[in-house]
């Protein structure tokens, strides 16, 4: 099953807040562990269907009230049963909160041709330029096997060079990808949720 996009819009019908702290046990006591308290907000949405729906959201930083029109972007991912957080609109204040680990999760693609497979097609990509410069430079007729084994093996001996030189342009390059990639799914999902938003915001 492939990633899906969902979008929920509606107004808000009821707004929970609750917070919760991780306490653990140590030899001096239970203590509250630095860092893990998490926030939690759950929306109640008519949506525009009239369909009652809720949403959880974990350390959200937008505010929303009742009777306020909002959307909600979600991604359904392969290896998980319940969709992701990736965006919260405010569409009457025209505010949104980003939720980093689901746009990370949904937007991080593993490129078709990772290092392994770019590696092979420079390797095979000098084996033939070997081959066909080895063949051009001999004039005595007798080194087209042994310019072949000689490719082979010049092609073996790069591979590994290639392999290395390609994951680290792909570690690299990988930040800036996601960049242009979250930048440009934002700007769409505003486009896209614009049209829910209510007269005159």
């Amino acid at each position: 099953m492939a990633d899906t996009l969902l979008i929920s819009a509606g107004d808000v019908i009821e707004v929970q807040l609750t917070s919760e702290t991780v306490v653990i046990d140590t030899p001096q006591g239970r203590q509250v562990e630095q860092g893990h308290i998490t926030n939690r907000m759950r929306l109640f949405i008519k949506q525009i269907d009239g369909k009652e729906a809720k949403f959880d959201f974990e350390d959200t930083e937008l505010g929303v009230r009742e009777t306020q029109r909002v959307a909600v972007v979600r991604g359904r991912l392969k290896k998980r049963s319940e969709p992701v957080n990736l965006i919260l609109f405010n569409l009457a204040s025209g505010e949104k909160d980003c939720f980093e680990p689901g746009l990370s999760a949904y937007l991080r693609r593993k490129p078709f041709f990772g290092p392994l497979w770019k590696a092979a097609a420079l390797s095979i990509l000098v084996v033939l330029i070997f081959w066909a410069v080895s063949n051009f430079m001999e004039r005595d007729g007798h080194g087209g096997t042994m310019s072949i084994y000689l490719a082979i093996m010049f092609g073996f001996l790069t591979y590994p060079v290639f392999w290395w030189i390609c994951g680290l342009w792909d570690r690299l390059t990988e930040r800036l990808r996601y960049k242009n990639a979250r930048k440009s799914f934002i700007a769409e999902m505003e486009a896209r949720v614009r049209a829910y938003a209510p007269a005159g915001a």
